[in-house]
């Protein structure tokens, strides 16, 4: 039987490369532990997430806390600590 290869798309998070499933919507919490491994051990944290050259219909917007957004081969991320705590 044939493996089935999973189609990938190349995403940046504050500037790094990184492969997602294609057609995969993205969570908040993902896009935010990409920049910022240790998220997960500290979700009292919170950041602001932006993205740009999303998909037609929302090409750029701000992902909230709980949030997701379709993912797009080129789009970019922007994630920064708010200052929160």
């Amino acid at each position: 039987m044939a493996e089935v290869k999973i189609k990938t798309v190349t995403i940046f998070v504050n500037g790094t490369a990184e492969e997602v499933e294609k057609n995969e919507d993205i969570t908040y919490d993902k896009v935010v532990t990409f920049a910022f491994p240790d998220f997960p051990q500290h979700p009292e944290r919170t950041y602001s997430v932006k993205y740009k050259r999303g998909h037609g219909d929302k090409p750029e917007g701000t992902l909230p806390p709980g949030g997701q957004v379709k993912v797009k081969d080129q789009m970019s991320f922007d994630v920064t600590p708010t200052g929160q705590s």
